[in-house]
């Protein structure tokens, strides 16, 4: 090996990690944050719907449908832990490999927290509250 040379590994493979740029500080930590809220939301979201639908107590069928209020509930909370998962993977990967994160974590807090709010109103219609 030359002095003043790349590293070698060896077996004369260059590291992984020798040409990558150090961590972003701020960038991991504001999505660290944004998604811990949306897991946080997606959690609060699904217990409240499981009382929500559990203390359904009196339906009165002019007025109210339960079967529509359980499909807006669990498809809200389907579709809120999708985005989360997905959403959560998409900015380890970015984060991993150096890139601005933030945005996708950002991204998917928006959309758990905005189908948890679709489904807290398809709720409200469908029971007539």
């Amino acid at each position: 090996m030359q002095p003043g040379g790349p590293r070698e590994h060896p077996w004369n493979h260059p590291r992984a990690g020798d040409d990558q740029p150090p961590l972003n500080g701020w960038d991991v930590a504001v999505s660290a944050a944004a998604l811990v809220v949306a897991v946080a939301v997606a959690s609060i979201s699904a217990v409240a719907g499981l009382f929500w639908l559990l203390f359904l107590d009196y339906c009165p069928p002019e007025t109210c449908s339960a079967e529509n209020a359980w499909i807006a509930v669990c498809v809200a909370l389907a579709v809120a832990a999708l985005a989360t998962v997905i959403g959560g993977l998409v900015t380890i990967a970015r984060i991993a490999r150096r890139t601005i994160a933030w945005p996708v974590a950002c991204g998917t807090l928006i959309l758990c927290a905005g189908a948890c709010a679709i489904g807290f109103a398809g709720y409200v219609s469908a029971t007539g509250i």
